[in-house]
């Protein structure tokens, strides 16, 4: 059982017991006081006896002094005043008889007190209806009322005495009762404020841990929300990075994303270049960055240890050379590594004395994980791409895609009515090149031609290769005359050209054009292929090395075609 557990139930149990012992406690003073009553009752009921033994002493002694007096004088008179006091005595004996109904002793006494008084209201009445002139009966009769009398006043002595002792009792048992009343209220009390203030106080510091709790809880629920906001943003980016169409259009959703996610002032993305000798800035967000565009791979402490790498302010770790004023920053530098490849770093950096915590540096840890999975897609996309548009030998655009581009590019001109020119070329007399020098000959011969081309295209120009030795140059949106510049312009590099091939020259080279634009020599791609091909030939019967621009063609030719 943990110790929260144990004062939770002891809490509840010392809460069970305090409400219990409320009606306990009721019970127990009610007790106490019933008896405590009881015991008063009793006193005062001894009181009582007392009051009414003493009132039947005065009655029996105002009727016995009535009595001497009848006995002394003879005259009747006085007997009114005997019955008067003797009337009162019954009452006041079944009083007393009542009141101590308990006491069979007492209830003795009252008997026989009641059979003297009887024996002397016998005597008195015998006295007063006889005439007693006789001396010696009187005195007789006289010392027999005094008998009586006295046993009366002996018994009603021995009854105040029985009932004072018995008083002394009541009042010791009620000054006990009072005690013990005491005793348990003051008890009662105080167990029951221990058991309310033990419950309260254990109920305080079950409320204090469980508000403790809660604020765990609450923190864990932000960092919950937190993580499951991460989790959606990068599930939208990895969705957005799938959907990407290349390197470029990937690196700006990892930017806008990457400024979302990483808490930092600033964060750069470098990536390795083709030659993998230097690593550069291919993407940053937030403030300028202290790390430089560029560096080399030894300069920083991630590539090197291949695990991430965090400067602190305290600078208890060495800073990374590509970091100017590293003094001012906190840095993370974490690797990409896709497939067991470094692609590059994410690179963040705080300022002001913020430090980069271990969740942004997890979180910067996961984020590398998907950039690094998002770049290998989308390198292996352009790989997939480029080999089923680019010739495999000259790295130019293959015939496929010139065909697409041709549809695309006539239609776009139609459309928006602009002047749009192709060339088809082939190298002069490359058969027997290839017979002479040998078919890697050729190859080197057509991939220099290829690098040729890349080198001399404006952007938007298609170049490709139509098959064999002959290429189709694209030339969107360009006038007749650009195109007749641009075409004998490659000739004269072609002719330029001084190759060697394992120390052997190739010798010269050079290649025929034939040009033909659209609308004027057709609307579509096949027909401008065409008239460009009728060209071509011309230019090689013609004597080759030479640019010749398609004829016009009749409306009835075209009807024809």
């Amino acid at each position: 059982m943990s110790r929260i557990q144990f004062e939770f139930k002891s809490q509840y149990v010392a809460f069970l017991l305090a409400m219990a012992a409320i009606p306990l406690i009721i019970w127990l003073v009610q007790r106490a006081v019933g008896e405590l009553v009881d015991a008063r009752g009793w006193q005062l009921q001894s009181y009582s006896v007392l009051s009414d033994i003493d009132q039947l002493h005065g009655n029996i002694e105002q009727a016995e002094t009535s009595r001497l007096d009848f006995s002394i004088s003879g005259q009747k008179e006085y007997l009114q005043s005997y019955f008067e006091a003797s009337q009162q005595i019954p009452d006041e004996l079944t009083e007393i008889k009542r009141l101590t109904h308990d006491n069979p002793a007492q209830q003795q006494k009252i008997l026989s007190i009641k059979s003297l008084l009887d024996d002397l209201q016998d005597l008195i009445v015998l006295e007063s209806n006889a005439d007693i002139n006789n001396t010696g009966d009187r005195i007789h009769s006289m010392q027999e009322a005094n008998e009586l009398i006295q046993k009366c006043r002996s018994i009603l002595e021995d009854m105040r005495k029985k009932e004072s002792a018995l008083l002394e009792i009541r009042r010791a048992e009620v000054d006990r009762q009072l005690h013990d009343l005491t005793i348990l209220l003051g008890g009662s009390i105080a167990t029951f404020m221990f058991l309310l203030a033990y419950s309260f106080l254990t109920l305080y510091r079950e409320v204090t841990q469980r508000r403790q709790i809660e604020q765990g809880l609450l923190a864990s629920q932000a960092s919950n929300e937190i993580t499951v906001k991460n989790l959606s943003l990068m599930g939208e980016m990895t969705s957005l990075l799938q959907a990407c169409s290349d390197s470029d259009e990937s690196l700006g959703v990892i930017a806008q994303f990457a400024s979302r996610l990483l808490n930092a002032d600033s964060g750069t993305l470098y990536l390795f270049k083709e030659s993998h000798n230097q690593i550069e800035s291919k993407t940053h967000w937030g403030e300028l960055a202290r790390s430089e565009p560029v560096f080399q791979p030894d300069d920083c402490w991630a590539l090197r240890r291949g695990e991430a790498h965090v400067l602190d302010n305290n600078h208890s770790s060495l800073a990374c050379k590509h970091l100017h004023q590293p003094i001012e920053v906190s840095s993370l530098c974490t690797p990409i590594v896709a497939q067991g490849n470094v692609l590059g770093i994410l690179h963040l950096e705080n300022s002001g004395g913020r430090i980069i915590g271990v969740s942004e540096i997890d979180l910067a840890h996961n984020l590398a994980g998907q950039i690094a999975l998002a770049l290998a897609s989308a390198k292996l996309r352009d790989s997939l791409r480029s080999l089923s548009v680019r010739d495999p030998l000259t790295g130019l655009f293959n015939r496929r895609y010139m065909e697409e581009s041709l549809k695309r590019e006539v239609a776009t001109a139609q459309r928006k009515n602009r002047p749009f020119g192709l060339a088809l070329l082939d190298i002069d007399h490359f058969k027997n090149l290839n017979d002479t020098f040998g078919h890697e000959a050729g190859d080197y011969l057509l991939r220099e031609v290829g690098a040729l081309f890349i080198s001399k295209l404006r952007q938007g120009d298609v170049a490709c290769r139509f098959g064999g030795e002959e290429f189709v140059m694209i030339y969107p949106e360009a006038s007749p005359e650009v195109v007749v510049s641009r075409a004998n312009q490659l000739r004269e590099s072609i002719y330029a050209l001084q190759l060697q091939h394992f120390g052997r020259s190739l010798g010269q080279v050079s290649a025929s054009f034939g040009l033909a634009f659209c609308p004027e020599h057709g609307d579509s791609g096949e027909q401008l292929l065409r008239a460009a091909d009728i060209a071509l030939y011309r230019a090689k019967e013609k004597g080759r090395n030479r640019v010749e621009i398609a004829i016009k063609p009749t409306p009835e030719k075209l009807a024809t075609t």
